[in-house]
């Protein structure tokens, strides 16, 4: 592809794949304490987020739509990335596609618990069991919509009472979530057609909530939305919501021709 989508959930823009490919680093906080006994204890945390860096060679008008969200131009953020190499697989970042990691998302609502699982991709899966500690609107993830291609959601897992994961859509012309749809959990779970070909281009993003009312248990294995129906489990490879981290550093190549090249890092927050 030559271009990614780039902006806020009311105004996604095309911004040009950067030169040399997006590089990445997976971020996991760590912290370091001295202890009396000269040695050291290191926590790293137990959910990725990524840092990616990109990097630019173009004109000023090719790149003008990156250098406004800099600007604030399209408001302050978050903001949302859509890479079309990444919609055929799993357009869900990691900590969500693998579903276990939610118990550090979630940190002690619902009474999160990482189990053993056979079925699950890592081997792994989350159990909520509402005590009544969990938020009403529950644990939610927003992700841009793919431009002119259906959506597929499916769901490994099981549930006990009423338990689901809700699924909201942001209509592209007014703004404003609809069409929600409760999505139950099984273990050999069908697509759930999210946005359909004829929909496509009517929507701008979909939001995933985990729904665990009192009395209730949600048990997640492993999470794909693709732009493929029949998928299988597949690694998380999208994006979350990211923010700028740091400066736009820009350099002029060319004058005569209006050439320039920028840098700059985004972080995801969500």
């Amino acid at each position: 592809m030559n271009t990614i989508l780039f902006g806020t959930l009311t105004r996604m823009l095309p911004i040009p794949y950067p030169k040399s490919g997006v590089t990445w680093d997976q971020v996991r906080d760590a912290e370091e304490t001295a202890l009396v006994s000269g040695g050291r204890h290191v926590y790293r945390a137990p959910t990725p987020f990524r840092r990616y860096s990109l990097s630019y060679a173009g004109t000023t008008p090719g790149l003008q739509n990156l250098i406004d969200f800099y600007n604030g131009v399209y408001g302050d953020g978050p903001f949302y990335v859509l890479d079309m190499n990444y919609a055929a697989g799993n357009l869900l970042p990691t900590r969500w596609a693998s579903a276990y990691m939610l118990r550090h998302v979630a940190e002690s609502w619902c009474a999160p618990v990482e189990i053993v699982s056979t079925s699950a991709l890592a081997g792994k899966s989350v159990r909520f069991s509402n005590v009544g500690l969990f938020p009403e609107n529950g644990i939610s993830e927003v992700l841009a919509v793919p431009q002119d291609k259906p959506l597929y959601l499916k769901v490994w897992g099981s549930r006990t009472g009423t338990a689901v994961v809700r699924v909201s859509k942001l209509v592209k012309a007014t703004g404003a979530w609809t069409a929600v749809t409760d999505y139950v959990p099984v273990g050999a779970p069908a697509d759930l057609e999210v946005v359909s070909a004829a929909e496509a281009g009517l929507y701008s993003a979909v939001k995933l909530q985990l729904i665990c009312p009192s009395g209730s248990s949600l048990t997640l294995d492993h999470l794909t939305l693709s732009t493929q129906a029949d998928s299988a489990r597949a690694a998380g490879k999208g994006v979350g919501a990211v923010q700028f981290g740091g400066d736009l550093a820009g350099s002029i190549v060319s004058k005569r021709y209006d050439r320039i090249g920028l840098s700059l890092d985004i972080i995801e927050v969500e």
